[in-house]
């Protein structure tokens, strides 16, 4: 929180805590003289309250002081403490006859000679003293809460960084894919297959970078966004491969971060091919495991991929999920029980608004 308006509030609670302190001392003079059998008068009480505004006011103005020079050595600070509470003492100790020339208090009529003006000088001393002590406790506070704020603030500011590098990461190697494809295709004399993959390579990044990395996506858009990339791959390798979906209607709404799934989809494709004239049939399906999501994209391909999820796809996904979620998400991959590559991916069940 920053801004003129914090910086309102701030002063506002100070002139309030004051107000609050100096009346729980004159709270406690009143409660100690009724104690003692001398109970103030009634009549006086108009000017004790006087007394307590003129308090609260002088209270903040050492505030004030005291907060200009807060980035100051100590010795600097120590020293103006000092002044500002023997200032403090004086200048209240002079408002005592000012304020009983217009409404009575509890001191005699007796004059204001210099030896009366120390003796309530010295007497004040040790309330504005309290005072100060807990103004610089309450700077104190304020400091430390304004260092936690930053230091939360930068680490943020380092996680959406960590998560935009890890984001931005996916389609340059995707990009480099794809130019591949197409070159394969030129050279092969596909020029028809090039243009549409050109087109359909167009849309994709046409989809993709209007997303904002740090945002998460519904899961039946991510799957779609994952369906325009595969269709890429059919123009590669047409009649190879089948692709199924199997979101259950009911999760479709929930949210995934932006393209989690495409190093997943991409180390299917690259890893999970068969040879030529064998279809590799490649599933993205999700489920929900408690109050968890889990999303998995499996091939029946040879098992390609790298033990238990080596792969540089994988260990993007991993970092990404990690920077996001903690310990709250995790990826799990390696080859599949019966054949081919699966890697499944764990992580907060949660619907979009």
């Amino acid at each position: 929180m920053s801004g003129p308006s914090a910086s309102r509030r701030e002063w506002a609670q100070t002139a309030a805590i004051a107000l609050v302190f100096w009346s729980g001392i004159e709270l406690w003079t009143l409660i100690v003289n009724a104690t003692r059998g001398s109970p103030i008068p009634w009549r006086y009480m108009p000017g004790h309250a006087a007394g307590v505004v003129i308090a609260a006011i002088l209270g903040v103005a050492g505030f004030a002081v005291l907060r200009t020079l807060r980035h100051r050595p100590v010795t600097v600070r120590a020293a103006a403490t000092i002044v500002t509470l023997l200032v403090l003492a004086a200048l209240f100790a002079l408002s005592m006859p000012a304020i009983h020339a217009f409404t009575p208090m509890l001191r005699t009529d007796d004059g204001f000679g210099p030896q009366q003006y120390l003796a309530e000088s010295l007497y004040w001393l040790t309330p504005f003293g309290m005072w100060l002590l807990l103004v610089l406790v309450l700077e104190s506070g304020r400091k430390a809460r304004v260092r936690e704020a930053n230091l939360s603030a930068a680490l943020i500011a380092a996680k959406e960084a960590e998560i935009r590098a890890l984001h931005y990461q996916v389609n340059p190697h995707f990009l480099y894919n794809a130019l591949n494809a197409i070159a394969t295709l030129i050279l092969d004399g596909r020029n028809a297959q090039a243009e549409r993959m050109v087109l359909r390579l167009s849309d994709f990044f046409r989809s993709s970078l209007a997303r904002d990395p740090l945002a998460e996506v519904k899961l039946a858009d991510e799957v779609a966004q994952q369906r325009l990339y595969l269709e890429l791959e059919e123009l590669r390798y047409p009649d190879c491969l089948e692709i199924v979906v199997d979101v259950p209607p009911e999760l479709a709404a929930a949210e995934v971060p932006s393209l989690i799934l495409q190093p997943l989809v991409e180390n299917a494709v690259k890893h999970g091919v068969h040879a030529p004239g064998r279809q590799t049939r490649i599933e993205i399906a999700a489920r929900t495991a408690g109050d968890q999501l889990v999303v998995q994209v499996t091939d029946n391909g040879p098992g390609g991929g790298g033990p238990a999820g080596t792969g540089v796809g994988i260990a993007n996904v991993r970092k990404r999920l990690e920077a996001r979620f903690g310990a709250a998400a995790g990826i799990d991959a390696g080859p599949h029980p019966e054949r081919g590559y699966m890697a499944a991916i764990t992580l907060p069940l949660r619907f979009a608004g």
